[in-house]
């Protein structure tokens, strides 16, 4: 059985497609505010190319093990404000803790958010959850999974892990409200087995949050 989402503007029916309001450009002008001091802390890693149980099976191409040695080289150079990369050896997938931005609802709290790199990154989107328990925000689901447009359909090869970090926390400073998104329970029933975010349809229809 097919679920159906509707809005005043527009009717469709599909599995798992879901309206989601947020959408990254509103929040541009947060991106300067939060893109603040640099942190010196060292990065060691290496580039392994297996992947673990969780991560997807095929190996990172070398394109892909070639960008994400440069993007950490960069971090450790100049990471974004309110984040710390946690290493592993394991280059398919990162472990980011996130740190609430002061004068904000999450001011104080820590999360960590778990990427997984496809075979052909950059060119495909990497999986960005959060691991739960996951920031009460109305457009993250309480399995981590996070409504933002850059994941899904407005993904560039031009975007890195620092610019969704930013993007990401941007979104929980301009919350007002902490909450669950309103479908929070029949989404996360259907997403059951592992089931990557990545797979849901999401429709982005409004720039609020």
């Amino acid at each position: 059985m097919k679920e159906v989402y509707e809005t005043a503007a527009f009717k469709k029916a599909a599995p798992l497609d879901l309206l989601c309001p947020l959408k990254s450009k509103q929040h541009e002008f947060l991106l300067q505010r939060l893109t603040l001091p640099r942190n010196n802390s060292s990065i060691n890693f290496s580039c392994t190319m297996t992947s673990d149980s969780g991560s997807s099976r095929k190996a990172l191409s070398k394109i892909a093990c070639n960008r994400l040695q440069k993007e950490l080289v960069e971090w450790q150079v100049n990471p974004p404000a309110g984040f710390k990369h946690k290493p592993t050896d394991n280059l398919k997938r990162w472990v980011i803790e996130v740190n609430g931005a002061p004068g904000t609802l999450y001011s104080g709290e820590t999360y960590q958010l778990q990427v997984d790199f496809p075979e052909h990154y950059p060119m495909e989107a990497p999986q960005v959850i959060f691991v739960p328990p996951a920031p009460l925000h109305p457009h993250i689901y309480s399995n981590g999974h996070i409504c933002l447009d850059i994941l899904y359909d407005s993904w560039s090869p031009a975007m890195t892990v620092s610019s969704i970090c930013i993007s990401i926390l941007s979104m929980l400073s301009s919350s007002t409200a902490k909450q669950r998104p309103a479908d929070n329970d029949r989404y996360v029933k259907n997403c059951k087995n592992g089931r990557s975010p990545k797979e849901t349809r999401w429709w982005f229809h409004d720039d609020k949050v």
